[in-house]
């Protein structure tokens, strides 16, 4: 498999592509922090595949710039206090939405 990368972000999207065996392009995509370590990997998957290798480096960039914009760079809450009052409201609206409204005789 050929290698490229692009920094991007302040991370290193290195793609890897090949063809399988149907000779369609296929890639494998890992996304490395300053230091070199890999933060995710994406690997060799079935779908989707492309005719050419530029179709499939572009599709593998884009898809480490939309991971890094959606998952490492999403502003963080300050307090898992914060977070956890919210998902307890929601749980309580989603029930009590199931259960309809109440009438009391």
């Amino acid at each position: 498999m050929a290698e490229s990368s692009v920094s991007y972000g302040g991370y290193e999207i290195a793609v890897r592509t090949g063809t399988n065996r149907y000779g369609a392009w296929i890639t494998d995509v890992s996304l490395k922090d300053g230091a070199g370590k890999v933060v995710e990997l994406r690997p060799e998957t079935v779908q989707p595949e492309w005719r050419t290798e530029e179709e499939a480096v572009r599709d593998a960039v884009e898809w480490g710039r939309r991971f890094i914009e959606r998952e490492l760079h999403a502003p963080q809450s300050p307090s898992a206090v914060v977070d956890r009052s919210r998902a307890e409201v929601w749980f309580r609206d989603v029930q009590e939405k199931a259960r309809g409204s109440r009438i009391d005789t």
